[in-house]
């Protein structure tokens, strides 16, 4: 069965599609939150997100948990907290952002005929590391001619214990191996906070299954030619034990940066049809 919006998440992005065909004088904003089993903290990330402030300034603001089938209470807290859920088809962080990103990006479609589509997307883990106060910031770079923006954490303050020595060294090797294929200085390619213009994320499609998520997306932006920055953010020790295994989730990130380098970016997924295989799904 395909991933998707639950029933009632599903009539909310119908009726969130057909309102922000309505100008916003800043434009639409859709911030998603990759969880699995983030009972703990999502409540907290949800809280911290500065909705009132993006909306005060002009922006219309979607925020989906992009769900890899919790076991624990996530979508509980997440809807308590006012955002909707989509629930992914299959594991892994990269399949569920490549079909919430597609979803989101044909129901736009549907409803305005192709003609415009969110201005922008923001991505943040949901684990309590990565500062949602710094979405405007994002914003604001993205506003002033930037395609993609990454949130880099070598750059700004990092909690002591946030990140392990051997998870250091090993995003370091990887953002210099991202530096040497595709010829863009990187810091921090495995951050976990990021920022698109729509039209620039329909330019990057993509083919991560899991961790490899964000060297996938950098180096098919690389690749588009999208104009990509780095922004400081702080970063906090997650709440919550790890999920991923070093070692082998930096092989995977490498191999994924040197297959795209070498099979380029892929097609565009085409615009204003639904795949026939993606279904809704409801959460027990």
């Amino acid at each position: 069965m395909g991933g998707g919006p639950s029933e009632d998440d599903a009539a909310h992005l119908a009726g969130a599609a057909e309102n922000s065909l309505q100008p916003s004088p800043r434009g639409h904003v859709v911030i998603f939150l990759p969880a699995l089993n983030e009972e703990r903290a999502i409540g907290h990330v949800l809280d911290r997100i500065p909705r009132a402030q993006l909306e005060a300034a002009g922006y219309t603001v979607s925020i989906w948990v992009v769900d890899g089938n919790s076991t624990d209470r996530t979508l509980e807290v997440g809807r308590k907290n006012g955002a909707s859920v989509f629930i992914q088809a299959g594991r892994g962080k990269g399949n569920g952002m490549r079909q919430a990103f597609d979803h989101l990006l044909r129901a736009r479609d549907r409803a305005d005929g192709g003609s415009r589509e969110p201005e922008f997307f923001l991505m943040l883990d949901a684990d309590g590391s990565y500062p949602p106060e710094a979405i405007s910031t994002f914003l604001d770079a993205l506003a002033s001619g930037n395609d993609v923006v990454l949130g880099s954490r070598f750059r700004g303050r990092m909690a002591e214990g946030a990140m392990t020595p051997l998870n250091a060294i090993g995003n370091r090797v990887l953002s210099a191996l991202a530096h040497l294929l595709f010829g863009v200085s990187v810091t921090d390619v495995c951050t976990g906070m990021w920022g698109f213009k729509a039209d620039t994320l329909r330019k990057i499609p993509l083919e991560a299954h899991g961790f490899d998520l964000e060297a996938d997306l950098f180096g098919s932006a690389c690749l588009s030619q999208a104009r990509i920055t780095e922004l400081p953010i702080d970063y906090d020790a997650r709440i919550g034990p790890p999920k991923l295994i070093p070692l082998r989730t930096g092989m995977q990130i490498a191999l994924r940066l040197f297959v795209r380098r070498l099979n380029g970016p892929a097609q565009p997924m085409p615009r204003g049809r639904l795949d026939s295989t993606q279904t809704t799904k409801t959460p027990a």
